[in-house]
């Protein structure tokens, strides 16, 4: 028996994590934390006490320890978590022992396993000894059955539903019946009723990596659960877009498509790719030389067609203020301005305003967002506002969980709904939509095309 378990997605920590426990350690990559909190728990065997993260969101977590002190009710649980403003409802919410920070030293991590450790004897839930390193095994103690746990489960049963064609059919015959019924769509495309305004929005930003691309995401995530399959996100980033790789997608199309369909509605709509969670997309061109079919004006006759069919459009432009994003700034209703806490990106953003101002083309509807605020970089949100001349409308703190969400191809305000960075990005939907409140009691979260089913 291993006394101590680590659950974590941080291979860094996990090293660290091995270094100081050597042997009692049992580490579940956080891989298997997609096939369910179950398949972890079945593979932990029955340690003394778990630390769950880093790199872990709430639900996530929450579903671990509720499986784990189910089937292990003496356990000690420690989340490894930054210290960040939700952590309070963390600790009330969850059956957790302690929380670790991820960069608290050898000595303190130490201190506080050992600390825990002497706890759960003192209260009768662990003996002295269970935390001893486990015995060393010989070659020939060795066992298929312990690598066995770690397998992928076989596919022996068949599904429910699905059945042996009878003995008197042919299987070509079954074969071509099941090439012949036609194939039920779950989405369509809703009309817009006449007299329903169709809002067009702009995400601008002065510079690459600013979190343009993760805003719009989680902006059409947002509204499409107020206008379900009615929101339409454009990845006019034309070079090097990547709405559609952050989002786990296969393009149907792309924006050359749409572009030279945009006259006729039929073949527009099959150039669009629908996300689960209710919304299209236009894929940015397949590579950075065919952003050449995309004439500037074709972009602004394509938005133009676009809110005629969609309740919400939303544009992801290119970084600057290049002709395409000119004129993606005239044909919308909103801007949303995206910035981050670096005086140069802020500064930029100041000559954005000034120029859209002197032009004519700031949109009506400003939306001016500060993403990836940070306590620690020497700014305040009135420093910030100081700087660009203008008040900033929504702060969103910097949180691991967006990089997290995005490299799992889900969007974050419906992959971890407490996290304050998802917190802070549905305010902005409101601003946009007052009555965009989550309404789905179980959030879906899409799995990438290459995760186990």
């Amino acid at each position: 028996m291993t006394p101590y378990l680590l659950v974590s997605r941080s291979a860094e920590y996990e090293s660290r994590l091995r270094g100081l426990l050597g042997e009692r350690l049992r580490v579940i990559p956080g891989e298997f934390v997609r096939l369910g909190p179950e398949s972890v728990v079945d593979r932990a065997g029955e340690p003394r006490i778990v630390l769950l993260g880093p790199i872990l969101n709430y639900e996530e977590t929450r579903g671990l320890v509720n499986e784990l002190t189910d089937r292990h009710p003496n356990l000690g649980v420690v989340v490894v978590r930054e210290q960040r403003s939700d952590l309070e409802d963390w600790v009330d919410e969850l059956a957790m022992h302690a929380v670790l920070s991820p960069n608290a030293n050898d000595e303190a991590t130490l201190e506080l396993i050992d600390r825990l450790s002497e706890w759960l004897v003192a209260h009768g839930r662990a003996a002295m000894d269970d935390f001893d390193a486990p015995p060393e095994l010989e070659i020939d103690d060795l066992s298929f059955a312990s690598l066995e746990t770690f397998a992928e489960p076989e596919l022996d049963d068949v599904p429910a539903g699905i059945e042996d064609p009878p003995a008197d059919v042919p299987a070509e015959s079954a074969s071509d019946e099941l090439a012949q019924a036609p194939v039920q769509q779950a989405w369509d495309f809703p009309p817009l009723a006449s007299g329903t305004p169709s809002e067009a929005i702009a995400v601008v930003a002065p510079k690459g990596g600013q979190g343009k691309t993760t805003l719009s995401i989680n902006l059409a995530t947002g509204l499409a659960e107020i206008a379900p399959n009615s929101v339409v996100l454009v990845d006019a980033d034309l070079q090097f877009g990547d709405i559609t790789a952050a989002l786990a997608l296969v393009p149907e199309g792309t924006i050359v498509d749409a572009v030279a369909a945009a006259d006729d509605e039929l073949v527009l709509k099959t150039t669009l790719t629908h996300h689960d969670d209710g919304f299209f997309v236009v894929a940015s061109a397949p590579s950075p030389e065919l952003a050449d079919h995309v004439p500037a004006a074709a972009l602004g006759a394509l938005i133009e067609r676009l809110r005629r069919l969609f309740r919400y459009v939303i544009v992801d432009t290119t970084p600057g203020l290049g002709e395409h994003s000119l004129i993606a700034l005239e044909h919308v209703t909103d801007a949303v301005f995206v910035m981050n806490m670096g005086v140069p990106s802020l500064r930029a953003v100041r000559t954005e305003f000034e120029l859209l101002n002197a032009i004519g083309l700031m949109p009506v509807n400003r939306h001016v967002v500060l993403n990836m605020s940070d306590r620690l970089s020497g700014l305040t949100a009135r420093d910030v506002e100081h700087i660009i001349g203008a008040p900033v409308d929504v702060e969103v703190p910097r949180s691991s969980a967006v990089l997290l969400a995005s490299n799992r191809g889900v969007p974050l305000i419906h992959d971890d709904v407490r996290d304050p960075a998802a917190k802070a990005i549905r305010s902005l939907v409101q601003r946009i939509a007052p009555d965009a409140f989550p309404k789905r009691s179980i959030i879906h979260r899409k799995r990438r095309s290459n995760e186990p089913e």
